[in-house]
């Protein structure tokens, strides 16, 4: 399982790269980028548990400030 803080950055990751496919580009994103940018997405996202939940790891991790938080 990924520490915590790397799934929330997965979840952050996520949220990014699909707004960046509903907004208009000059360039297309060939197949190999598309893949590779959703793998970034993927690697650490959290697991769901039966109900649908996100299982987030137990860790803390700092925030922006430097203080210790569990979400």
């Amino acid at each position: 399982m990924s520490l915590r803080y790397e799934q929330c950055n997965a979840l952050l990751r996520t949220q990014r790269f699909l707004r960046e496919l509903l907004q208009p580009r000059k360039g297309v994103w060939s197949k190999h980028e598309l893949k590779e940018k959703a793998y970034r997405c993927l690697k650490h996202f959290p697991h769901l548990n039966e109900h649908g939940h996100p299982l987030f790891s137990n860790d803390e991790f700092t925030d922006k400030d430097g203080k210790a938080t569990k979400i």
